[in-house]
């Protein structure tokens, strides 16, 4: 059993790690004195301004969910097999309806179904105080589609704003470095909020298979963040699409939409050789999600704090974003990809080599940091290889090989020792495509 002493001691060393490098790189202090500075008259932090409050809000929404899912599903007594089916519907929902919803944001606005998002993840929401299995596959369902949403349309428009006010790739880096190290700060303050919500009230029925109280708790704090989320973006936000009406025109005679969007991906080994890269490394980033749970669930034993153990994961995501502004002026993108999924490909070596719940927690924070480093520098590189026309459409494309994996592992029902190995894998096999994409390097046209 882990000491308290070491948990919390491994969250305040990532802690003070992330207030040197705050500190030691300048260049972040004068980037959120300028995203703070209300009154500033630069384009570029008013459009970070704007584009933060909404996509922190929904990603507040999620991140308060993430750490109680499992548990909420054990709290009503389902076992770990009607987990997995649970969490394949998700994965599964979001590799089906992913394949064309990102060219329907394409074609009718990426603000619109951002919005849809929040319609979509408050019915989810909602149907956790059902315990009922049919009832949370439905929310599932659409959990799985609003993810889809949540992890394209959103980056789409911020891209697609950069390019429209003539931005370059060192301010985009610039803005999802700094996305990043805000969704790390809202994931720690979700963790903190959603623990403080489950020990309110016990779990408790209320009519028929209808609860309240418990782990339900943050699931009712994330609809009110969507609803937020959702009036913050229809005052601020304007529509973007992938295409306007010239171009749509021009292109009457080729390919379009979901189609248009695969003969490209097989026709550019860069978007292809970028797609794997995401594909691999995020896939084995949710089996994550699935294991860490009840791999810290000991029979006998009272739950660990799920709460703080995630607010400590987003310490070293926050510190992983931080590391990444500090080093994009001094090493290429590309550089950065290599070395943080050689060091995750590490940690998931250490999980399965070493018999040491101290080591695997610390292997746990290291990964996560890796995360950190990861989603600011394959936001700079989808921003720079993918087109505008079809982005939305692509970035849903990459999440269906992802989906697919996470599928295929929770189907197969391996234990964690299988699915850590899965992941080392997964990791290795990033390491080996993304040698290949620095090899490639980034041709004009592409860009």
């Amino acid at each position: 059993m882990l000491s308290t002493a070491y948990l919390y001691g491994c969250i305040c060393a990532g802690l003070v790690a992330t207030t040197l490098v705050i500190v030691i790189d300048r260049s972040s202090i004068q980037m959120l004195k300028g995203l703070v500075s209300t009154g500033s008259t630069d384009g570029l932090s008013r459009l970070q301004r704007i584009y933060l409050s909404v996509y922190l809000s929904a990603m507040m929404a999620d991140w308060l969910q993430g750490p109680f899912v499992y548990a909420l599903y054990a709290s009503y007594g389902f076992s770990r097999e009607d987990n997995a089916t649970l969490f394949v519907a998700g994965f599964g929902s979001s590799a089906i309806f992913g394949t064309f919803i990102g060219s329907m944001a394409d074609k009718y606005g990426r603000r619109r179904f951002a919005a849809l998002y929040c319609v979509l993840y408050f019915l989810s929401c909602l149907t956790k105080h059902f315990k009922s299995l049919g009832m949370l596959l439905i929310g599932r369902l659409t959990g799985g589609i609003a993810t889809s949403l949540l992890f394209s349309v959103f980056d789409s428009w911020l891209v697609s704003e950069h390019n429209a006010r003539g931005y370059g790739s060192e301010q985009l880096s610039g803005s999802f470095s700094i996305a990043f190290f805000g969704n790390s700060l809202v994931a720690i303050a979700a963790g903190e909020v959603g623990q403080f919500t489950a020990d309110l009230v016990e779990l408790t029925p209320l009519v028929g298979s209808i609860h309240y109280g418990g782990y339900t708790g943050p699931f009712v704090a994330a609809n009110c963040f969507l609803v937020l989320c959702l009036a913050l973006m229809m005052s601020s936000w304007s529509e973007n699409y992938g295409q306007t009406a010239k171009e749509a025109a021009m292109e009457q005679t080729k390919d379009r939409g979901f189609m248009g969007a695969v003969n490209l991906v097989m026709a550019q080994p860069l978007i292809l050789l970028c797609g794997t890269v995401c594909s691999l490394f995020e896939s084995s980033m949710f089996i994550f999600v699935f294991n860490w749970t009840p791999v810290l669930m000991k029979a006998g034993e009272p739950d660990p704090p799920f709460g703080h153990i995630f607010a400590g994961f987003m310490i070293f995501c926050m510190l992983g974003s931080r590391l990444f502004s500090m080093a994009v002026h001094s090493i290429t993108n590309e550089r950065i990809g290599m070395y943080t999924l050689c060091l995750a490909a590490l940690c998931h070596a250490s999980i399965l080599f070493v018999d040491s719940e101290a080591v695997h927690l610390l292997a746990f924070f290291v990964f996560e940091m890796c995360v950190g480093m990861y989603f600011p520098m394959m936001g700079t590189m989808k921003g720079q290889i993918v087109p505008e026309s079809k982005r939305s459409t692509i970035y849903n494309l990459y999440r269906v090989p992802l989906n697919a994996i996470v599928v295929l592992t929770l189907i197969c029902k391996f234990g964690e020792g299988v699915s850590f190995c899965v992941r080392r894998s997964g990791t290795q096999g990033v390491l080996c495509v993304d040698k290949e994409a620095v090899a490639h390097g980034h041709s004009s046209d592409v860009q």
